[in-house]
């Protein structure tokens, strides 16, 4: 009796063990194939209820783990996708249809995709071990660094990208970026060409290149770049504001002019861009005379940003140009009829006109006479007369030159006068000279004369 129970569980287990290789060899296969082709198919949410039950019964099957990992990453659920990635790691047993690179590759990209930096790097380090000619890790890595501002840890990086691949030109592109940022402006142009190369529509590479030869004052090269990568819908408004600034080293105001003007029809209102293209703008007005139009964008800018830059003491400065015709028209009229006021000017102030230096249109310089004495026979002497209008403050670097000046003029006094303000510096240095300084509000007096 004893042994037909014995024979009897003999049969049971081998039973069991016929039943059990049938199923995990023919059934399970099959289940998950079909499971497979759920998720394929786009039946992500049966395929997801289908292997939670099977989990339930058997948490250990890591393909079940990976399938469901599958399925919630086609839903977009990402979260629950990391959790099941983990856990086909964490099992360790990959073969042809779970791949360890491919796991910890598409895991990574979770990671980013969340902010999980470190998690994400920790991949990707992993990942050049186990797959060493995959350029792609490695560039990860590098572009990790970079974000993070880690600059000479991203460098090695960018560097073995190119090396397993050469014509990786975005890796270029990066490397460009960071010897920009390190001044190291050779290195730079060399890196952004070489991207250029491998990619002419790499539109940011032409901007950045354009920065470096403007760095470099190579402004026509520069100029032509930022003409390609204004073709870039990103890249369109900084482009004509480094283009006008080109234009603006190189003398062009009108140009430059233009090119703001240009950058100011796309420029984000009350962008910091926007901003800048004003402010530029403004300064190539100020130069070219056209103080109505740079007063009208300086308020234009104070409107949205009360503090930027030196706005505030732009506007100041041309307090009287806003109030007072005569300072207007002294500081927009041209360069003939400057000259003519400034002579004017010099008479008011009884000197005789000896000679005139027209150091540019904004800066004259009159050698006039003046007797010492009431006499008739009393020697006259000469005076070093300096106009300047601007709304620069007048450093005693410029009253150190007239006064060195003064021997080989034959001059005993010097006389500043300014439409701007002069620094300490220089009223420190006047004081113990025969120098005076003559502001805004005695200019407005001279001019009421005149």
């Amino acid at each position: 009796m004893l042994l037909t129970y014995v024979l009897i569980f003999v049969f049971f287990v081998f039973l069991s063990i016929i039943v059990l290789y049938i199923v995990y060899t023919f059934v399970l296969p099959k289940k998950m194939e079909d499971i497979l082709k759920m998720i394929e198919s786009g039946q992500t949410k049966l395929a997801i209820k289908k292997l939670n039950e099977l989990l339930e019964k058997d948490d250990r099957n890591v393909y079940a783990h990976y399938l469901l990992a599958e399925a919630y990453f086609r839903e977009e659920n990402f979260q629950y996708s990391i959790v099941e990635y983990r856990q086909v790691l964490k099992f360790a047993r990959f073969d042809d249809r779970m791949k360890e690179s491919e796991i910890r590759s598409r895991l990574a990209k979770l990671y980013i995709n969340r902010e999980m930096v470190e998690d994400a790097k920790k991949e990707y380090l992993i990942l050049t071990k186990i797959d060493p000619d995959n350029f792609e890790n490695y560039f990860e890595l590098g572009k990790i660094y970079f974000n993070a501002g880690t600059l000479d840890k991203a460098i090695p990086f960018f560097k073995k990208t190119i090396s397993c691949n050469a014509n990786h030109e975005q890796s270029y592109y990066f490397l460009g970026q960071i010897h920009y940022r390190s001044n190291a402006f050779v290195d730079a142009r060399q890196m952004f060409i070489n991207a250029i190369k491998l990619d002419p529509t790499n539109y940011k590479s032409h901007y950045f290149l354009g920065l470096v030869l403007r760095q470099q004052n190579d402004y026509d090269w520069a100029i032509k770049e930022f003409e390609i990568s204004q073709k870039s819908e990103d890249l369109r408004v900084k482009s004509f504001l480094a283009k006008g600034s080109c234009y603006m080293e190189k003398g062009q105001l009108p140009k430059a002019v233009m090119e703001f003007q240009r950058g100011l029809k796309f420029a984000r209102r009350g962008s910091e861009t926007e901003l800048n293209l004003r402010y530029f703008l403004a300064d190539s007005q100020e130069k070219m005379r056209d103080i109505h139009s740079a007063i009208s964008n300086w308020e234009k800018i104070v409107e949205v940003n009360a503090n930027f830059r030196d706005v505030q003491e732009k506007l100041k400065n041309y307090s009287e140009f806003r109030q007072d015709d005569r300072i207007k028209d002294f500081l927009i009229a041209g360069l003939a009829q400057f000259e003519h006021v400034c002579r004017k000017l010099v008479e008011a102030m009884g000197h005789n006109i000896m000679d005139v230096e027209i150091v540019n249109d904004t800066d004259i310089e009159i050698i006039g006479t003046e007797t010492e004495g009431k006499w008739r026979n009393t020697r006259q002497t000469n005076r070093i007369i300096r106009i300047i209008r601007t709304t620069d403050t007048i450093q005693d670097r410029l009253l150190r030159r007239l006064y060195e000046s003064m021997k080989l003029k034959n001059a005993t006094r010097i006389i500043v006068i300014t439409t701007g303000d002069f620094s300490q510096s220089a009223v420190d240095f006047a004081n113990t000279r025969p120098i005076e300084l003559m502001g805004k509000a005695q200019l407005v007096e001279l001019l009421r004369k005149i």
